[in-house]
Parts: C-alpha cells; structure tokens; sequence
C-alpha cells in the first residue's frame, strides 16, 4: 500500500470512528444508553482508530455504564484509559475524576 493510500485511509478511518462516537453522544443524550454503548464499542473495536477517539469512546461507555449501575463494566473501561498513552490529558483527568465519584458513591451506599 501507497503512502497516500495509507494516510487516505487513516483519515477515513479516523472520520468514521469520530462519526461513530459523535452518534453514541447523541444517543446518550436521548437516553438510548443500549444504542450509545453499541456505537462506543464500535469505536473501540474499529480496526485503525485513533487511540485518542478510542479513549473518549471508553469514557463514555464508562459513563453510560455507570448510568446503568454497572460499576464492573465502567470501572474496567476507565482503567483502560489511563493505562492508554494516545488518550488526552482531559480524558485522562476525566477518568481519574469519574473513578473518586464512582468510589465515593460506593461507600456512600455501604
């Protein structure tokens, strides 16, 4: 494969996986949590994305996870962030900031 053939592709691939994440945010929004975490698992599993639009797509699932009180399942996707080294600094803060709630909450319910 070309250089440009490659860089083509890599922008398409990054296209795609941002439309993907921009649609779970939108799904998010109207409370369709289920449709939301099938488009961030698409993003996480789109072959070429990003590590950077992977890393948004796993907080958000996070996010949509913990809405559903699936702790587990949040917790493992916010850890997967901060071990990521192409995730943003915000998204890295986000994560740390999301974990302390998600732990406050848990000993709050104790």
């Amino acid at each position: 494969m070309g250089l440009l053939s490659r860089v083509l592709g890599m922008f398409s691939t990054r296209g795609k996986a941002t439309a993907l994440f921009k649609r779970g945010v939108d799904k998010a929004e109207h409370r369709d949590l289920e449709g939301a975490i099938a488009d961030y698992t698409s993003v996480i599993d789109l072959k070429g994305a990003p590590e950077d639009v992977i890393a948004m797509a796993l907080f958000n699932r996070a996010l949509a996870y913990s809405r559903e009180r699936d702790d587990t399942k949040a917790t493992a996707d916010l850890d997967r962030v901060l071990s990521m080294s192409g995730a943003t600094q915000q998204v890295i803060d986000a994560a740390h900031e999301k974990l302390h709630r998600m732990k406050r909450r848990a000993t709050k319910s104790v």
